[in-house]
């Protein structure tokens, strides 16, 4: 031992008169010694040590039936215990068996779903490996097959679109077909589908309302069911016209509607004529007039109109303010896309009548006022998908029209970005998020969720930085290409974004 940074020898007691042990006990103090001198003691190698016992595995076997010859197949093994010990790997083979080297233990496997094929019985189960190769696992498979299931609707008006969703409770080897949405602007929904019990949900279609249930159960067994009827009734609609009076020719003025029963209606809509009218259901509706500078209106600006089996009329009577002559003034577009709506907001500045403000919409390319003399400033309000050479400035109006302002639109220039998807089965939905990355700044910002059951998506963008992502598909998952990333518009569509799925 050391003491005060020297070694002391202790004897035994029956030791301390051998000077023969003694010199053994000093030669081995300089031996250790010599060692700390050099860095700290080291085990001396040992002639004709045994080598560490390999850990014996044995060999687990998996067989199959059913595939086609050279199929690609695979079995997954993990062992049950502590997560860092024993095997955990997925193993491949294009013959008819699958061997897995294991050393004792239990262990789950799972059989990894192959498109288009399902395994006859479960698919998971566990192999205990004691000292012997366990049993080997037999494996069946059996193609998918499917059968056409078809709903058909009645109610609603030609070329609607309308959406059925089925969710199958099968044996889950299968989900990409058994979760599954389809819609049509036709009277039939139709959908392939393999053996299983479904659940099936019809979505609601704005304006008609389902007679009978919207949601139910089938079964598909060695074929399809009888086709399942949806039936809508889709309520008549009614004229409900507002008409003005008292406004110059050819000034714009607007109608904010909302309310009705069961599905709400919230529309807005601008005139230069004497009459808006909108298209309504029976039902109890709120509406809101429009201010107009230089006039007030001759009852209440807002109200209530009932809809009840007939069309309905509401006079909106408008009212000059003082004697002061009114004036027309134009706002000119050019650039929209024709049907284009677009808003001129206009608040006075200085007038020797009343002072107010004003709001007018157009769905074609004048927005009038009509004004007394006075100064006035103006906001035209953006339009998505374009720019404005100017949006505010002032006027005045001094005793005569004022001539046409000039509002010009110009279309912010897009881009087609193109996703395309492979490996899903025909008719599966699947969906990409795409929106402007932070910080990034875009004319035309954009974040929107696509869907289609055929193998390509498009996004029209503008130049500038984008991420997208994959949304999720129930039992796929993708093996080429990348779930989610960017891309960048610089003056030209951007590089197509290619995805391969495969059944988990």
């Amino acid at each position: 031992m050391v003491r005060n940074g020297f070694y002391e020898v202790r004897l035994g007691p029956g030791m301390r008169s051998s000077s023969l042990f003694l010199a053994a006990a000093v030669s081995a103090l300089v031996v250790a010694l010599s060692l700390t001198a050099v860095g700290g003691l080291t085990a001396a190698p040992v002639a004709n040590a045994p080598a560490p016992a390999s850990t014996p595995v044995y060999n687990a076997t998996f067989t199959e039936t059913g595939l086609p010859s050279g199929t690609n197949w695979s079995v997954h093994v993990a062992y049950i215990g502590c997560g860092c010990s024993g095997v955990h790997e997925t193993v491949y083979s294009t013959s008819s068996s699958v061997v897995i080297p294991l050393p004792n233990g239990s262990y789950n496997y799972h059989i990894v779903r192959l498109a288009a094929f399902v395994v006859v019985g479960s698919a998971r189960g566990t192999v205990t490996v004691g000292g012997a190769a366990p049993a080997p696992v037999a494996v069946s498979f059996l193609p998918v097959v499917t059968y056409p299931v078809s709903f058909s609707e009645t109610g609603l008006p030609p070329g609607t679109s309308w959406t059925v969703h089925v969710t199958g409770n099968g044996i889950g080897q299968i989900r990409g077909l058994e979760d599954v949405s389809n819609t049509s602007s036709s009277a039939t929904i139709g959908f392939a589908l393999p053996n299983a019990t479904y659940h099936y949900t019809v979505g609601p279609v704005n304006g008609s309302f389902f007679v009978g249930p919207s949601h139910g159960l089938f079964s598909v067994a060695g074929g399809g069911p009888s086709p399942i009827g949806v039936e809508f009734t889709t309520p008549a609609k009614y004229t409900v016209t507002f008409s003005e009076s008292g406004l110059l020719a050819g000034m714009s003025w607007s109608v904010a509607l909302h309310g009705g029963t069961g599905l709400l209606v919230h529309q807005t809509r601008s005139s230069t004529t004497g009459s808006i009218v909108f298209y309504l259901q029976n039902g109890t509706y709120r509406f809101r007039i429009a201010s107009e500078i230089g006039y007030v209106l001759g009852g209440s600006p807002t109200g209530t109109v009932d809809v009840m089996g007939a069309p309905v009329a509401v006079s909106v009577p408008f009212h000059q303010v003082g004697s002061a002559a009114l004036y027309l003034v134009d706002f000119n577009e050019t650039g929209l896309a024709a049907g284009t709506e677009w808003t001129v907001h206009l608040s006075v500045i200085h007038s020797f009548g009343r002072g107010s403000h004003a709001t007018a919409s157009a769905a074609n390319s004048t927005v009038s006022f009509a004004l007394a003399n006075g100064t006035y400033r103006y906001h035209v309000a953006p339009v998505r998908g374009y720019t404005l050479s100017t949006t505010t400035g002032t006027f005045a109006v001094a005793g005569s029209a004022v001539p046409g302002i000039l509002v010009t639109f110009h279309p912010i220039p897009t881009y087609t970005v193109t996703f395309n998807a492979t490996g899903l089965p025909n008719g599966t939905n699947w969906s990409v998020l795409v929106h402007t990355r932070a910080g990034a700044g875009s004319l035309l910002p954009i974040r929107e969720t696509r869907t289609t059951n055929s193998t390509s998506l498009t996004f029209s963008v503008t130049n500038g930085t984008f991420c997208y992502r994959f949304l999720a598909v129930h039992g796929w998952h993708i093996t080429t290409g990348t779930v989610s990333g960017s891309f960048v518009v610089a003056g030209g569509p951007p590089a197509t974004i290619y995805v391969v799925y495969t059944a988990r």
